[in-house]
């Protein structure tokens, strides 16, 4: 999995196989700490942090260059059914979560993410399906 931040408005483009994807939907959904693979890149993150606590989920990127996730548990689970859900994709894309006034599980503040398909890019348009 990569994690690669680009700032605080652009936020952080998760990019991983369905596996990946899975292993980050039950870290988020249970709490803990993962590690990536060291990169020499200096936009990709070294790993991530969920912190259990009450309210939304709180997305950011701290000192060590971790992800974290800090939030209650149902905030957690709507967010951890999301990369689930991404993770079983039959097609290619990605989904863009930033918070917005009455967000169902972000909070205000938080790293917008960018969650790519394990399929890769925006899947392709029939050929006779060309806007006018």
């Amino acid at each position: 999995m990569e994690l690669d931040y680009h700032c605080r408005a652009e936020g952080v483009d998760v990019t991983g196989d369905r596996a990946d994807l899975g292993r980050l939907a039950d870290l988020v959904a249970g709490g803990g700490e993962l590690s990536l693979a060291p990169s020499t890149h200096p936009r990709h993150l070294r790993g991530v942090l969920v912190e259990v606590a009450r309210g939304p989920v709180a997305v950011d990127v701290d000192d060590r260059r971790h992800l974290t996730v800090r939030g209650g548990a149902e905030s957690r689970a709507i967010f951890a059914d999301v990369l689930r859900d991404m993770a079983t994709m039959d097609d290619g894309g990605h989904v863009h979560l930033e918070h917005f006034d009455g967000h169902p599980f972000l909070a205000p503040g938080s790293v917008p993410l960018i969650l790519n398909s394990p399929l890769g890019g925006m899947p392709g348009r029939p050929s006779g399906d060309v806007p006018h």
